[in-house]
């Protein structure tokens, strides 16, 4: 599957789009969270014990899978989350037939900046930058 290009209205569509899925995956990533963190010791071995660890993991792999087929969605439809902690989205455009890429983060109404693909995240511009 090739990369999808946006335009940068396209882009800010696509925020709009794809705002309740993120926000589903910042919830199911505390929720994952939680649960990982949550450990349990049985004074006691008992049939209802191993049945409730098995409800625990149970429960953890499907949010899992719920979490990974929200990314592959994602990013059929062209938005690449790159990291569950920030939940930054990028989207791939072109800017004078270079590849760049527009971020979005979560709380974000619009999409604020751009970088190129090879550089360090942490060199993002402006987007006033583009609209210019």
């Amino acid at each position: 599957m090739s990369k999808i290009y946006f335009s940068l209205g396209e882009a800010n569509e696509m925020v709009q789009q794809i705002k309740h899925n993120v926000e589903k995956l910042a919830s199911l990533r505390d929720e994952l969270e939680l649960l990982d963190n949550t450990k349990i010791e049985f004074d006691v071995e008992s049939i209802e014990n191993y049945l409730l660890e098995i409800e625990l993991n149970k429960n953890f792999h499907e949010k899992s899978l719920e979490v990974y087929t929200l990314l592959g969605n994602l990013i059929k439809d062209g938005a690449i989350v790159r990291n569950l902690g920030d939940l930054e989205v990028d989207f791939y455009s072109k800017l004078n037939n270079k590849d760049i890429v527009f971020c979005w983060q979560l709380g974000q109404e619009k999409i604020n900046f751009w970088h190129y693909p090879s550089e360090d995240k942490k060199l993002k511009r402006q987007i006033q930058e583009i609209e210019r």
